[in-house]
């Protein structure tokens, strides 16, 4: 078979439909490399837990993967495309016991993405079947081709498999074997959510201002800020670190409408995971209490009536796997899960040198 033809008739096989697995598929798209993702939901953004994420410095690498086309729409999912870019934006650091100014990072140009809008565009032109849940994968020792197998009972078969099933990836459970691929338990509680707040708490939020905030308490905390779209706050807290994102923006004019999303992390090694909306909501008020204003007011105003959500924070450490004479890898949290606070501080130090 000539190489034209041995091009064509190669098939990349995907398991995890996300951010990742739908930029390598676009990225296969434009190569003309056949690729099928394969989606455990029943259909795109099914979970209804939202989050945003940004963009820093890769946004040269990420238009080279989906082309000209996608890149250009991507500003309609800023979370608030009224604002748009920034050369000038940065990133502003806060002491969360005082409300010292800390430092501000240069983050020029930096884009704050709703999820489940951007996972709508990069999956536009895929080839997605919904519904697969992996259940084994084969990779015959004489074979060039891997198969993967689901739990209705169906299959595929291609040249390439690349698991971009996140964290708590079946492929890399594959690769490495269960004890190996687990995920390593942290000494930290996350707890999330993404709710309004009035008027005057999102006007004294944005004033610091308008894209997220971090906040750093000396007892270990961490919060984060962001908005979720126009306006959406994100606060996260370690212990003594707290940091908000503005989420959604409904109404530039009506900041009772804007949407935060909140993050809230604190240090505990043995403790077991608060479960009931009622626990959740103890632990959240203890550590948000200890936050300096405009956050304390921020975290307690919303404690009443939004759902939160907790989880043990985790980790793999990457470590090298048999790819099986080039057939089987991994990409995203499939190969490197780590804490959201982790990926941010990465981001962040890139620009810092």
């Amino acid at each position: 078979m000539d190489e034209a033809n041995k091009s064509r008739d190669f098939q990349v096989l995907v398991v995890g439909a996300g951010s990742v697995g739908c930029i390598i598929a676009q990225r296969c798209k434009m190569l003309g490399i056949k690729c099928t993702l394969f989606e455990r939901e029943n259909y795109l953004n099914e979970r209804n837990r939202d989050w945003n994420f940004g963009i820093y410095h890769a946004k040269p690498q990420l238009d080279e993967c989906v082309g000209e086309d996608i890149s250009k729409r991507i500003t309609s999912n800023l979370v608030d495309p009224i604002r748009g870019l920034d050369d000038k934006s940065v990133f502003p650091m806060i002491h969360g016991q005082t409300g010292e100014m800390l430092k501000e990072i240069p983050t020029p140009n930096a884009m704050r993405l709703s999820r489940s809008k951007f996972r709508v565009l990069i999956a536009d032109g895929l080839h997605i079947q919904y519904s697969k849940r992996l259940r084994n994968v084969e990779c015959p020792h004489d074979s060039e081709t891997v198969t993967v197998l689901f739990e209705d009972n169906t299959s595929a078969t291609g040249n390439l498999l690349v698991g971009a099933d996140g964290a708590n990836s079946r492929v890399r459970e594959f690769l490495l074997g269960k004890e190996k691929a687990a995920l390593q338990p942290l000494a930290l509680f996350g707890c999330g959510a993404v709710e309004t707040l009035s008027a005057d708490i999102s006007r004294r939020i944005r004033e610091i201002n308008n894209l997220y905030i971090a906040a750093y308490h000396p007892e270990g905390a961490n919060g984060f800020m962001a908005r979720k779209h126009l306006p959406s706050l994100t606060l996260c807290r370690t212990a003594n670190n707290r940091h908000g994102v503005v989420h959604n923006v409904p109404d530039p004019d009506k900041p009772e409408t804007w949407q935060w999303m909140f993050s809230l992390t604190w240090p505990d090694k043995d403790s077991p995971t608060p479960t009931g909306a009622d626990e959740i909501r103890e632990k959240w008020l203890l550590h948000a209490k200890k936050l300096a204003e405009p956050f304390r007011s921020a975290y307690l105003e919303i404690a009443p009536s939004a759902t939160i959500w907790c989880d043990r924070l985790a980790e793999w450490r990457t470590e090298p796997w048999d790819n099986r004479n080039g057939r089987v890898t991994l990409a995203g949290d499939a190969a490197h899960p780590m804490t959201y606070r982790k990926s941010f501080q990465q981001a962040m130090f890139s620009y810092e040198g």
